[in-house]
């Protein structure tokens, strides 16, 4: 990896979500390493066991997901955060436009936005100013 590509994590059980985000990605430009997982326990298993130095710019994280969805993600993230040697920025990324939702995501210190599917050049905008 060169050293001034950023990593973001993209934790959402649908493939095609993936896909997709990696092409926005690509049209605008980013440098970036795209690593995906479909599942909240594997990115989670991943960031407990990464060397520091391997840690992600940004987490990308859907609300809906089977087994372990992303409110169970942030509970289990509060979990380890400590032992990370920095903060990782996430956004989660949802279908849902139920304001209960929205507030949820406002009233949780992890998540610096909620940006609604299907992705738009202005909310990859607002996902890359998250990058730092």
């Amino acid at each position: 990896m060169v050293e001034n590509t950023k990593q973001v994590y993209v934790v959402d059980d649908d493939e095609i979500f993936h896909f997709i985000l990696k092409k926005m990605f690509e049209q605008q430009g980013a440098k970036l390493k795209v690593t995906s997982f479909l599942s909240a326990e594997d990115a989670l298993e991943h960031l407990q066991h990464s060397n520091n130095h391997l840690l992600p710019s940004l987490i990308i994280l859907d609300m809906n997901m089977q087994r372990m969805n992303g409110w169970d993600f942030i509970e289990a993230y509060r979990d380890i955060k400590c032992s990370l040697t920095q903060q990782i920025p996430i956004v989660m990324c949802s279908s849902s436009i139920d304001n209960r939702d929205i507030q949820k995501v406002k009233r949780t210190p992890e998540l610096k936005a909620y940006i609604t599917k299907p992705l738009d050049s202005v909310k990859m905008q607002q996902i890359k100013e998250y990058l730092g």
